[in-house]
């Protein structure tokens, strides 16, 4: 039992789950818009995920001297074997997929320096999210199409949804300046915040020709997740099990 728990632990503060789960949105929208995407954009995107978010969580643990790199030896590991990735599969990219990719990295870089804004910290994410997991995907395009416009806002929208449940978890810890959305506005308003959000998401719905299931479904489970988020809430409530949601919506498309 030990062992999994380690396992699992590794699989999360690695930043293995977090990419699973992007990739998965990259996923969603290939299948949603029938695009034909370039497979080695998609392996930079779950690879620079890795480096991404690994940069993010530790990057003020290595800026002050505290980062134990032997302790975190394995997770060191494979960042660098995903920084290695990257550039393998950047350099197979066309010059335009690769100036977009680095303007998205460029972005993420900013994010511990702009992170004490903590009110449009959600904000940010989730345009770098929408950005690489959508935007990424239609840019090779001559024009957008009604759908891809209506997809790029529904997915604008549903990131800042499951951001809710780790806004109020980190409101404990998160600094008074930062005026996160539950330091300005508390829980309660937080949590009706994020699933009023959820309605134009499921209304964009019914602005498309075919009407995906899979949309309605993952908003009902986001709402849940949202309603049942309180403070004595795990760290795999957020970590495991919120960030799943975007791999059951690639589920529901394959297996639907």
């Amino acid at each position: 039992m030990k062992l999994l728990k380690n396992i699992i632990d590794f699989y999360i503060q690695s930043s293995l789950h977090v990419a699973l789960a992007i990739y998965a949105l990259v996923e969603v929208t290939e299948i949603s818009l029938q695009l034909s995407t370039d497979k080695n954009l998609e392996r930079a995107i779950f690879f620079g995920t890795i480096v991404g978010y690994n940069f993010l969580k530790y990057f003020e643990s290595f800026q002050k001297g505290n980062l134990d790199f032997n302790k975190n030896r394995y997770i060191i590991g494979l960042t660098f074997l995903s920084i290695i990735a990257v550039i393998f599969y950047f350099l197979q990219m066309n010059s335009s997929t690769q100036i977009y990719f680095i303007k998205i990295g460029l972005m993420v870089a900013l994010y511990p320096f702009l992170r004490k804004f903590g009110f449009w910290k959600l904000f940010l994410v989730s345009f770098c999210v929408t950005a690489i997991t959508v935007y990424a995907l239609i840019i090779q395009q001559d024009f957008f199409s009604d759908k891809e416009k209506i997809v790029l806002f529904q997915r604008f929208l549903i990131v800042i949804a499951l951001m809710i449940p780790f806004e109020i978890l980190d409101s404990e810890t998160d600094d008074d300046s930062m005026k996160t959305l539950p330091q300005r506005f508390g829980i309660f308003k937080t949590k009706w915040f994020g699933i009023i959000l959820l309605l134009p998401f499921v209304l964009l719905e019914f602005f498309k020709e075919k009407i995906e299931v899979s949309t309605l479904i993952i908003a009902v489970i986001t709402a849940l997740f949202i309603g049942f988020t309180t403070l004595k809430r795990d760290k795999y409530y957020t970590s495991f099990w919120v960030e799943s949601v975007p791999i059951c919506w690639w589920l529901l498309l394959v297996f639907t």
